[in-house]
């Protein structure tokens, strides 16, 4: 179990949700300085816009450590840091898409200690947390579910 490793959102998905906001916060602007831009307008704009400044921090602060078999995740914006060994976990579910447009994507949802944790093929460190999760969880705990068909 020597493995050490991080998982994270892709690198610049941050930057790049940031930068969306951004740009998409001058449309209101714009229609502010024309003068036709009412009050419920402009929150309405806000309330649209928030889901994307919210993916830019939790992304920034989204990660699952593995350090000598001891996985650490730090959930993001409201929940607390927490820990597990490969010994908590309860049950692991392996989602696998087959898309004949993108190619195979899978998410792995890991079970422990009352809580759980997802991590996906588009993070960085995922390859690693799939083979150490495999390797050292009992095969009993890990349910594999397929969805579409293979790519031809």
């Amino acid at each position: 179990m020597g493995q050490d490793f991080d998982v994270a959102a892709p690198r610049g998905f941050s930057r790049f949700m940031l930068g969306t906001t951004a740009l998409l916060a001058l449309v209101p602007v714009g229609f502010a300085l024309a003068g036709e831009l009412p009050v419920a307008g402009a929150v309405s704009f806000a309330i649209l816009l928030s889901p994307f400044l919210l993916a830019a921090v939790w992304a920034r602060r989204f990660k699952v450590t593995v350090r000598h078999g001891l996985v650490s995740v730090s959930p993001g914006l409201i929940r607390r840091p927490w820990s597990f060994t490969v010994g908590d976990v309860t049950k692991v579910v392996r989602h696998i898409n087959h898309n004949k447009n993108i190619g195979t994507m899978s998410k792995m949802t890991v079970h422990a200690g009352g809580r759980r944790v997802s991590v996906e093929t588009l993070m960085q460190g995922s390859e690693e947390f799939e083979e150490f999760i495999l390797e050292n969880v009992d095969a009993g705990r890990i349910v594999t579910k397929v969805h579409g068909s293979p790519r031809e």
